[in-house]
């Protein structure tokens, strides 16, 4: 409906009358006193802007929403104007829109961290990411002495999703430059968030260089150290001699835990465990490191020296209880029951499970868990599966176990009716159509029912490796060895397990390649020489190993 010129001054004048009695929108919280400029008087046609704007915008109409808001802003030189037109352009998905509202306002407010700020993330949003130099500059300069460090470290994390990642690290550069030529522990921070941008790119060489910067800069900062951490954690050779002359600088024992969780991943768990043990002596009441000390003991089979860290974790630890500390105890307490168990005092390792404290659902659940965890190992079938039928209730976790426990029952009915009430219960749950499917294929039943089953597990999964694992085996029972060789090479490729190496090798067997079969097996027997699928096979085929 098209107004007269008097009724829209009528509704002008309405629309200025609720704006008197509102409380403004408009002031300069943001900005310095010294860095104010000139505002330009809110008059009526100002108000009048503001509000069409804001109807415009609960009308659906945000471009021009967006347009009368930003004019107003110009005219107003106001923060908060500016503010709300970039926030309208990124709730509208408009990218010109923000740059556009983003740089008026910084230009406005040169000294303003947060239209900078706002500058700077958009254009790495939009991928600018060479417009970018000098808001980051701006950004490095604008930070108070006290908070330009952290600043510096935040670098990283802004450009983490641009496509142009050298790029990004030249960009970074160049914003540094004033600060890595400082020995001191800014130096530091700046070599560190250069490093990180480099190894960001795959500068591996670049990033190492940057970590012997940083040292070089402040012996004793973290940062250049953490870098060289990450570094030795991607099997960079150089980086180890950087860590231990990082650690001899370090007073506490913070670093020292990060280069034990560095060596655990590299699996050089004797000098994990070395170093662990002289932390220990050094901080005797670190909680921490008894645990991870006791459970690394546990799993290279020292039961004694297990048993006495972990029971150093647990008196440490309920001295002084939190949230972490209580997850600590209870992984520490079914370490020391499996101990227990080792020992033939099975009923005393249920015992001590049971008296992990449980104080909701969840922590009820893992502690079932554990204890099933403890009969499986000791091969307590039944017993595990009376403990799950007791427990599980509608829980679908639990249901599956207690379907694994059926099948190592040979009760594949039952087996097969609590899968299909997983299932029921929830339709993504992949783990129940894998495992169905894969039953059947491994029995030789079925198997079209069977390859429909892990296929649909593959839609929820697809880069899954045993879920190929299960279509590569149904391939194989319905004679496909052509298919069954391609899931089962990429299934061994993502994940060199020893059930994957048994039905690769059984393949390769099959189609006569009897040297590869070998040496996939000879593989699996050296990951898990105990494992059951794998002497099943050697058994059953007796191969020359």
């Amino acid at each position: 409906m098209k107004l007269s010129v008097a009724r829209l001054w009528a509704l002008r004048l309405a629309l200025l009358t609720a704006a008197s009695c509102a409380t403004p929108v408009i002031g300069h919280a943001q900005a310095s006193e010294t860095d104010k400029p000139e505002n330009s008087a809110m008059t009526g046609e100002l108000l009048y802007e503001i509000l069409l704007g804001e109807m415009n915008l609960r009308q659906g109409e945000p471009a021009a929403g967006f347009s009368l808001l930003l004019d107003a802003a110009k005219k107003s030189n106001d923060v908060q104007l500016y503010d709300r037109a970039v926030e309208i352009a990124l709730q509208a998905r408009s990218g010109d829109g923000a740059l556009l509202a983003a740089r008026a306002w910084s230009q406005a407010w040169p000294k303003d961290r947060k239209a900078n700020n706002q500058l700077l993330q958009i254009l790495l949003a939009v991928n600018q990411v060479s417009e970018s130099l000098e808001p980051l500059k701006k950004e490095i300069a604008l930070a108070p002495d006290a908070e330009r460090d952290a600043t510096i470290n935040l670098i990283p994390r802004h450009y983490a999703r641009v496509t142009d990642k050298k790029r990004a690290a030249n960009i970074a550069q160049q914003a540094l430059e004033p600060y890595l030529a400082k020995n001191n522990a800014t130096g530091a921070t700046a070599w560190t968030s250069l490093g990180r941008m480099r190894l960001a790119a795959d500068d591996v060489a670049g990033a190492l260089d940057a970590a012997k910067k940083g040292q070089a800069a402040d012996s004793k900062a973290q940062g250049p150290t953490l870098l060289a951490l990450e570094l030795m954690g991607k099997k960079v050779p150089e980086a180890e001699a950087l860590v231990l002359q990082g650690l001899k600088k370090q007073d506490g024992s913070e670093m020292a835990m990060s280069h034990v969780r560095v060596l655990i991943e590299l699996e050089r768990y004797k000098e994990a465990t070395e170093q662990l043990q002289a932390i220990t002596r050094k901080d005797p009441k670190l909680a921490d490191a008894w645990l991870v000390l006791g459970s690394l003991q546990f799993e290279q089979g020292q039961d004694k020296e297990a048993e006495a860290s972990l029971a150093r974790y647990v008196s440490l630890a309920t001295q002084a209880p939190t949230d972490t500390s209580t997850r600590g105890l209870n992984q520490a307490q079914t370490r020391r029951a499996a101990l227990l168990a080792r020992q033939g005092k099975l009923g005393e390792a249920r015992e001590l499970i049971h008296q992990i404290p449980a104080n909701n659902a969840d922590e009820q659940r893992t502690r079932v868990l554990a204890e099933v965890q403890l009969l499986r190992e000791h091969r307590q079938w039944q017993a595990a599966f009376d403990l799950l039928a007791a427990h599980s209730g509608g829980n679908a976790d639990l249901i599956y176990e207690q379907a694994m426990l059926a099948e190592k029952l040979n009760q594949l009915d039952e087996m097969e009716k609590l899968l299909r009430k997983v299932i029921a219960q929830n339709p993504s749950y992949y783990n129940a159509y894998n495992a169905l499917g894969f039953s059947l294929a491994d029995r030789n039943i079925r198997l079209q029912e069977a390859k429909q089953l892990i296929v649909k597990a593959l839609t929820f999964a697809p880069d899954d490796p045993f879920i190929t694992d299960s279509l590569g085996w149904v391939e194989f029972r319905l004679g496909n060895l052509g298919a069954a060789l391609t899931y089962l090479e990429k299934a061994y490729k993502d994940r060199a397990d020893a059930e994957i190496a048994a039905h690769l090798g059984e393949v390769l067997w099959k189609l006569k390649r009897q040297d590869e079969a070998l040496k996939v097996w000879r593989e699996g027997l050296n990951t898990a020489p105990n494992n059951e699928t794998l002497q099943e096979t050697l058994q059953r085929l007796k191969p020359a190993l």
